[in-house]
């Protein structure tokens, strides 16, 4: 008995913190933590009712994957963006993302499309809000939705420590010229899907992160 709960209590421990740790990425990905804005260990233990060690664990592992960095003392905020490193990011989006996006168009059956055309019609429905913060929440939606479907948990993990380190400055791409190109490549991105075209699905996701990309670094 002695030797059961020796394990079952670091289980415990370690389940707390995975759901801290996966609330503060959510939060970090739908854009609930943007740049400039700081927070502190005891505040987000006090917002999870939780005590401070699992979320000081949870800031650890999400400042060594580069999704968040100490700023001063006890204050942790989203790094800032150098022009380098979101080219180097966004260069390896353009490899996998697609890729996946293309194994989804392989995979995808009319049962498990459902889910997904509900995300991208959320997108539709938020369009002429332009990059709120639902808009971007649905966006998240609908791409995790898309990486899902491609069925590899090794490229699902890969992917969110891309977007861990880029999604908060998605807020840039403000302008409504932005917004509705965005719109056409999620339109091809989910048509190609739907009809089990993996090429098109590949170029789709391509053309939606390039874009981006040429906006995004007009500001660094």
């Amino acid at each position: 008995m002695h030797g059961i709960s020796q394990h079952v209590l670091p289980l415990r421990r370690e389940t707390l913190e995975d759901g801290v740790y996966r609330q503060l990425c959510e939060l970090i990905l739908k854009g609930g933590i943007v740049p400039g804005e700081s927070i502190t260990v005891a505040s987000l233990a006090d917002a999870f009712a939780v005590s401070p060690m699992p979320v000081r664990n949870a800031l650890t592992r999400l400042t060594s994957v580069g999704a968040l960095t100490v700023i001063s003392g006890r204050t942790i905020g989203i790094p800032k963006l150098t022009r380098e490193r979101l080219a180097e990011v966004m260069r390896v989006r353009l490899t996998v993302e697609p890729a996946a996006a293309a194994w989804a168009a392989e995979t995808v059956t009319p049962s498990n499309l459902d889910a997904l055309r509900r995300k991208f019609q959320a997108l539709v429905d938020n369009e002429k809000g332009g990059y709120s913060k639902i808009y971007l929440q649905a966006n998240y939606d609908f791409h995790f939705e898309i990486y899902s479907l491609a069925g590899s948990s090794t490229m699902m993990n890969i992917i969110e420590t891309l977007w861990l380190q880029i999604a908060p400055y998605f807020h840039l791409l403000t302008t409504y010229n932005d917004h509705q190109i965005s719109q056409r490549h999620h339109e091809a991105i989910f048509s190609s899907i739907e009809h089990n075209r993996p090429e098109e699905a590949r170029q789709a996701m391509h053309g939606d992160i390039a874009d981006a990309f040429e906006v995004l670094k007009g500001f660094f």
